[in-house]
């Protein structure tokens, strides 16, 4: 594993871990309001200072971190299951079943996820559980033809075709030949995208969808202190950093290996060890 992908595994750790701290354990009540601390600067009672309504921001941060932190499991979950689930039976089938399939899948692709979002919340309410939801469901049309083409590419290697030539049944095959090769490329596909369903749930706790506005959310932060942008601009600039900070790493934590962490290839010489240009005697 290259240096910068340690590294950044080692952050979204570290970030995980930030995460399931805040689910249980904040410094101050992220909802007490005290008028008398007021845009307190970051002292050690309160490591961020305070909001325009004596709120404790770092408590508030926490909390936030928690809430995207659920966001980013549950779309990953969806998108892992469903989409590869979908893609690789598709594969596997073939013929009329596969195309049904895929057009299904597309179904997914066609609807925006702002209606996702609209009708979970519709339905349901507003919580990071309907969120991650419509998030994972609007993402899993991109899962399943990204597994369905993992999934065909694997289907064509020799020893696949000598498993099926040999009998093998189509589920034997699926577990036993295709998904162990195809599920870490969708793996590293679904952790490189969590950084956008990071960047999706800001934008729709922003807007006030995906959300509850009572409960802190980097994104409704950000709207709630925009207009102290100019006065106090710590307020607004700390979301806006952990959402910055959260997308880099995941996305520099399941990244794959480009082709500079790949060694060169070797320069073979010419037989009998004579250099190029140089002809043999007579």
């Amino acid at each position: 594993m290259p240096a910068t992908t340690q590294r950044g595994a080692a952050l979204a750790a570290a970030l995980t871990m930030l995460a399931l701290a805040g689910a249980v354990w904040q410094p101050h009540d992220p909802d007490a309001v005290d008028l008398l601390l007021r845009h307190a600067a970051p002292s050690l009672s309160h490591p961020l200072g305070t909001d325009h309504l004596g709120r404790d921001l770092a408590s508030r941060m926490l909390v936030a971190a928690w809430r995207t932190g659920l966001v980013v499991v549950i779309v990953g979950a969806i998108g892992l299951a469903g989409g590869s689930v979908l893609g690789t039976v598709a594969a596997i089938l073939g013929g009329w079943r596969e195309r049904l399939i895929l057009r299904t899948a597309e179904l997914f692709i066609v609807v925006p996820t702002l209606v996702w979002a609209l009708t979970a919340a519709a339905l349901f309410g507003l919580s990071p559980l309907t969120a991650g939801a419509a998030l994972g469901l609007a993402g899993v049309g991109p899962y399943a033809l990204f597994a369905n083409a993992l999934t065909h590419r694997v289907l064509g290697q020799p020893f696949v075709l000598a498993a099926a030539a040999l009998g093998a049944a189509r589920l034997r095959l699926m577990l036993r030949h295709v998904l162990p090769n195809t599920l870490p490329l969708i793996f590293a596909y679904v952790g490189s995208q969590a950084g956008q369903s990071v960047i999706a749930y800001a934008s729709l706790a922003f807007i006030g969808l995906g959300a509850d506005p009572s409960k802190p959310d980097w994104g409704s932060m950000l709207y709630e202190y925009r207009m102290f942008v100019f006065d106090h601009p710590m307020l607004a600039i700390w979301p806006g950093l952990a959402i910055a900070a959260v997308t880099w790493t995941l996305n520099r934590a399941f990244d794959p290996p480009g082709e500079a962490a790949r060694p060169a290839p070797r320069r073979l010489r010419p037989a009998g060890g004579l250099s190029r240009g140089r002809r043999r005697p007579t």
